[in-house]
């Protein structure tokens, strides 16, 4: 008995022990990101992770419309059926004053080599609030607002004469917000159907109107308010904030009609379709814009910065990768962001055709052959700029859209709407206990 007894407990430690290791082999990550073709690359390359450690790595996509809402319902529920998110920029402080990501710091200090990163993605990635040090993620995607034109319009020896007849300078990818005017207006054939730009016009929060009109905002020497005082008044709807809502209101005319409610998709598609002669997009949507299944001019666009004015700035996008605090694997989460960060997964990923945050991919001649916008992402990183990523970020947003599209339809005039903008921030800001 006493020898059945020693064998059953034998028998009954193996079984914790293997059933122990069963249990490490069987782990899965399940990530979450928006459903576009950086979250397919992504969990592609992470089959090389699965290989190297044995945890497996599933993708949960979210069209980006519901994106938000769904993650941050979850995020409300105390319980989370993801481990690993990639958040906007714009929701990191929203997710950290909710206490839904987990706080990395020791561990990004520990891991993270800092000169890889330019502060600008650190800042709108991974440190929250700005300054203290606290960080919550990791680079991921670096995406940025650039602009997307036909080359065979703009290499076109008659659409060239015509040009430099008219404005007295040769047709060429501007350089100026006023040059990309003079060449809106040019292109503009409403009787052939034809129009000269498309840019996300639609009152939505952010990842449209707002964030194109801040690249142009930014550009004529504004700025949303005082970072340290969160004052908004005489900053936003200064003479140069002013002056950037007159041009942007002006600029309208050259759209398509209808183009107030366009967003994301309809931007994209009145290039793909050849509705217009030149768009801006956040750059990391190229793909669809390339590809001869989706886009008629697939072969005839090229892509370029935005343009300056008195300053030069490009609209930060992109997202962090950050972990849920309510995932029961942060150990396993943890390797898979170590893994993120190697340059041998990085290279892979830019070798797919992504942005990479590094530094030293960027400034690398190799990174230029691997996709046709990284030319402007070398271009653009050392000028990017965010905005608002305090958790009233989303309400700010909203009032600047709806006040900017009643603007371009005539309901203010670009004056008043930026003194109504800067008011109701205040306001909002005033009521979020911003101002002591």
């Amino acid at each position: 008995m006493r020898k059945l007894g020693l064998g059953m407990l034998v028998v009954f430690l193996l079984g914790i022990i293997l059933g122990g290791v069963a249990l490490a082999e069987e782990v899965t990550l399940t990530i979450t990101w928006a459903a576009w073709a950086p979250m397919d690359t992504l969990i592609a390359l992470a089959q090389d992770f699965t290989a190297k450690t044995g945890i497996k790595v599933k993708g949960d996509p979210i069209p980006w419309p519901q994106y938000h809402d769904k993650v941050f319902t979850e995020f409300a529920s105390g319980k989370t059926s993801f481990d690993i998110v990639l958040p906007d920029s714009q929701w990191l402080g929203e997710a950290v004053v909710g206490g839904h990501l987990l706080d990395i710091t020791d561990w990004f200090n520990e891991k993270v080599n800092k000169e890889e990163f330019s502060d600008m993605l650190i800042r709108s990635y991974c440190e929250y609030p700005d300054g203290s040090g606290r960080y919550y993620g990791v680079p991921a995607l670096a995406d940025f607002f650039g602009l997307v034109y036909r080359k065979d319009l703009f290499e076109d020896p008659e659409e060239k004469k015509a040009f430099r007849e008219k404005y007295g300078y040769d047709l060429k990818v501007p350089e100026t917000w006023s040059e990309l005017k003079d060449i809106a207006e040019f292109f503009t054939r409403p009787e052939k159907n034809f129009y000269g730009i498309a840019l996300w016009q639609a009152p939505m929060a952010t990842a449209g109107l707002v964030d194109h009109f801040l690249a142009c905002f930014w550009s004529f020497g504004a700025e949303l308010w005082d970072p340290n005082t969160k004052r908004v008044k005489g900053y936003l709807n200064s003479e140069e904030g002013k002056a950037a809502a007159r041009y942007w209101v002006d600029l309208y005319r050259f759209h398509p009609p209808g183009a107030a409610n366009y967003s994301m998709d309809e931007t994209n598609t009145a290039m793909q379709q050849g509705l217009v002669a030149i768009a801006g997009t956040y750059l990391a949507f190229y793909p669809g814009l390339v590809d001869p299944e989706l886009s008629l001019y697939w072969d005839k666009v090229d892509f370029a910065p935005t343009p300056k004015e008195k300053a030069w700035y490009v609209q930060l996008g992109g997202q962090g990768m950050s972990i849920s605090a309510y995932t029961p694997y942060k150990k396993e989460a943890l390797m898979f962001l170590e893994w993120w960060l190697s340059p041998e997964t990085q290279w892979k990923w830019a070798q797919a055709g992504m942005f990479s945050c590094f530094n030293s991919i960027i400034n690398d001649d190799r990174y230029l052959e691997f996709a046709p916008v990284n030319k402007v992402h070398r271009v653009s990183a050392p000028i990017l700029k965010d905005f608002w990523e305090i958790p009233e970020y989303n309400e700010m947003g909203t009032v600047m859209a709806e006040i900017l599209n009643a603007a371009i339809l005539g309901k203010y005039t670009p004056e008043e709407a930026m003194d109504l903008i800067a008011e109701k921030h205040e306001e909002i800001l005033e009521r979020a206990g911003y101002y002591k």
